[in-house]
């Protein structure tokens, strides 16, 4: 880039200045010291002169966030009461909870699978939980941690893939 060329004329003035010096043992010892310098640097403009791409990173789950993100993904959505949403997603309502600055999302289902049918699905997928609830009811839960940092792409990731689950489970628990 223009950038680095403006700094290596700059560091070549130096070392020209440097090289005309008379002391043939410092003009040898900056001439190793300047080659060294040269090298270190361009290898650091390979490495670390990559593009840094920066990102949104959410540490808690808040009402903002979470509207912006339903709004920019075309999710209908109706806030209920505070911290907790109703959205339509691939057909089915869901709940959306901000508990303690993670995310909850919540699907109920009429249908009464065999508890085998709940165990089979639980043992083989890692990013939901099945389960009967008090009612009765098949209930499917999925959260989110947002501790360490949440990026928008995890989050959008985190609710497509929420919708991808249901989508299995209406077909498995029928």
């Amino acid at each position: 880039s223009q950038q680095r060329f403006v700094v290596y004329v700059h560091v070549y003035g130096w070392y020209k200045q440097v090289v005309s010096n008379n002391n043939k043992t410092n003009t040898d010892n900056m001439k190793t010291k300047f080659m060294t310098f040269l090298v270190l640097t361009l290898m650091s403009t390979q490495i670390f002169g990559q593009q840094v791409q920066t990102k949104e990173v959410y540490t808690y789950a808040n009402s903002t966030m979470l509207e912006k993100i339903l709004d920019a993904k075309s999710i209908q959505y109706s806030n209920i009461e505070f911290n907790v949403y109703k959205m339509q997603l691939n057909g089915y309502t869901v709940l959306v909870i901000i508990d303690d600055g993670d995310l909850i999302l919540r699907t109920y289902f009429k249908d009464k699978p065999s508890l085998n049918r709940i165990n089979d699905f639980n043992s083989q997928y890692r990013w939901a939980r099945v389960y009967l609830d008090k009612d009765g009811d098949l209930t499917v839960a999925q959260e989110l941690s947002f501790t360490g940092g949440i990026t928008i792409g995890c989050i959008n990731a985190f609710i497509n893939t929420y919708g991808k689950i249901l989508d299995e489970i209406s077909k498995q628990m029928q």
